[in-house]
């Protein structure tokens, strides 16, 4: 029906089929208006003929018209026209000089870093399409055009959303290309901007390995591999960080992907400046802080068994100094038990005072100012003899209280640490 020559709406003139696919055929063609060299998609006559579809492409392509951006070709124009009797519906593109990546996929693979980079100029398009409602759904390596430069352009952006209404088409085609497609539109799911993202990562596993990673005899065929088959493993070469971005992007369910395609280009980037880590993650940062954690339990363990061995170090140790039980240098009975410990006062001078017969003695110490160091002979550690006369002053308190007259007790200087016994019984 079209070919080479074929003029659309008494303007654009049809030179040669550079694409095609199951939607339409894309022709370069010359603007005689404006003198330019434009692309012109042409919709399938199966479809231009349904007045839904030709209603819902017309609002797609005002919507494309509106949207501007470096990694998406530019519309022109939108048409209708009868070639040969039968309705043709078309839009008119920027030509984009360069090639697709498909020509450039069945020469050879690419690096991981160009596919990253690839990644993220075509998710950068992509999200800028969502964000104004658009979703493209027909993202493949055909529908990306390499520009001299290295600059990606995503072509016929927004005709396969187009025609969401349902799912096959009037002659029986799958409204998105089988190697890409996303497995929710086999389920008759609600179309959202994931699609695209699980499309781009397919492309992406195209790039590093040069196929696809679910091919088939049928259309049907492949699409059943990407409802249930897992994803086959990338080559061990690939990196980390890419692997990781092309894993997630192809996972099943759509909530388990790259939550936007302004995240999935964040993540390219990442990956193409540090492709040996993993992009950060929920499951990464609790395992860090577990980790965290356990050392810091580990220095608590070690800091408390260091202070209680070292303290078993100063015990164990003869050279250190310890508390002893407290000893009397003075002891009024051999059977005495020791009296408990008190902190004793600075060495002084003491003497007693007599107490009337009858009463029990009590003991008034009478410190000297002067007295700073013992008078006695540090070696006098107990009585010399024992009273056997009565003392108009006795020096001491009876050790059993009674009416009976004290008992004097010789007057000595005690040593430092000696406690003076005052009730009985007396250590």
């Amino acid at each position: 029906m079209l070919g080479s020559g074929t003029t659309l709406n008494d303007r654009y003139v049809l030179a040669d089929r550079v694409g095609g696919g199951g939607m339409g055929e894309v022709w370069r063609a010359a603007d005689t208006v404006l003198g330019r060299t434009v692309a012109v998609k042409v919709m399938m006559p199966a479809l231009a003929e349904n007045p839904a579809f030709a209603r819902r492409f017309q609002n797609e392509a005002r919507a494309m018209a509106t949207l501007r951006h470096p990694g998406v070709v530019d519309v022109y124009d939108y048409g209708t026209c009868e070639v040969a009797g039968r309705r043709v519906s078309f839009l008119v593109m920027e030509f984009v000089e360069g090639e697709s990546l498909d020509r450039i996929l069945r020469a050879r693979a690419l690096s991981a870093a160009e596919t990253m980079r690839l990644v993220a100029e075509v998710a950068d398009a992509l999200a800028a399409a969502h964000e104004q409602g658009i979703v493209h759904r027909d993202v493949k390596p055909a529908n990306l055009m390499v520009r001299p430069d290295g600059r990606v352009a995503l072509t016929d952006f927004g005709i396969a959303h187009s025609v969401s209404a349902g799912q096959l088409t009037a002659t029986g085609a799958m409204l998105c290309s089988a190697g890409y497609c996303a497995p929710e539109l086999a389920t008759a799911s609600e179309v959202t901007p994931a699609v695209d993202v699980y499309a781009l990562g397919v492309v992406a596993y195209e790039c590093l390995t040069g196929r696809l990673p679910y091919e088939g005899d049928t259309p049907v065929q492949i699409i059943y591999k990407h409802l249930h088959a897992p994803v086959p493993a990338l080559p061990p070469e690939v990196p980390a960080g890419p692997r990781q971005v092309v894993q997630r992007a192809l996972a099943k369910a759509p909530d388990m992907r790259w939550p936007s395609a302004a995240e999935l280009a964040a993540a390219a980037r990442r990956a193409l400046a540090e492709p040996g880590s993993r992009p950060s993650s929920r499951r990464r940062r609790g395992l860090l802080s577990a980790l965290a954690s356990v050392a810091a339990a580990v220095t608590v363990t070690v800091a408390v068994a260091g202070s209680v061995w070292t303290r078993q170090e100063s015990a164990a140790d003869p050279g250190t100094v310890l508390p002893a039980p407290a000893t009397h240098a003075r002891t009024t009975s051999a059977a005495e038990p020791p009296a408990p410990r008190r902190r004793s006062a600075p060495p002084a001078k003491t003497t007693t005072v007599p107490r009337p017969s009858g009463t029990r003695a009590s003991v008034t110490p009478t410190v000297s100012p002067t007295a700073a160091t013992p008078t006695a002979s540090p070696t006098t550690t107990a009585p010399t003899a024992t009273p056997t006369t009565r003392d108009p002053e006795p020096t001491a308190e009876p050790t059993t209280p009674g009416p009976q007259e004290p008992t004097p007790e010789p007057t000595q200087t005690r040593e430092p640490g000696d406690i003076q016994c005052v009730r009985s019984p007396c250590p």
